[in-house]
């Protein structure tokens, strides 16, 4: 993913954490287009997209590694062992942490 330890973010966000890509156990895909993924860490769903072969599914994401003390958690806003804000404005359904309110990539969060 190139990220350094403590770097925030990549050209797409600024963030305070990685977003951990967990193999699909979802037995209802069949399409080949809708591959498992890869069991790696990405700083977002588009430099994941960027570097693999297929796409990732950001409602998916249930898991993030902290940026400052490397502790991978469930996802939320604010790192459980090191207090490390991930984002300012964060959406618990698609999973997005970003410094700005510009997006509007969710109908149900506001954000």
């Amino acid at each position: 993913s190139g990220q350094e330890r403590g770097q925030r973010g990549c050209e797409h966000y600024d963030r305070g954490c990685l977003l951990k890509v967990t193999p699909s156990m979802d037995s209802s895909l069949t399409s080949f287009r809708q591959a498992p993924c890869c069991d790696k860490l990405y700083t977002c769903r588009l430099c994941h997209d960027n570097n693999e072969d297929h796409q990732l599914d950001r409602f998916k994401v249930k898991e993030v590694q902290c940026i400052n003390c490397e502790k991978i958690q469930h996802a939320q806003q604010t790192c459980e062992e090191c207090s490390t804000l991930f984002g300012e404005y964060y959406c618990d359904i698609c999973h997005l942490f970003d410094k700005d309110k510009k997006q509007y990539h969710c109908e149900n969060c506001g954000i």
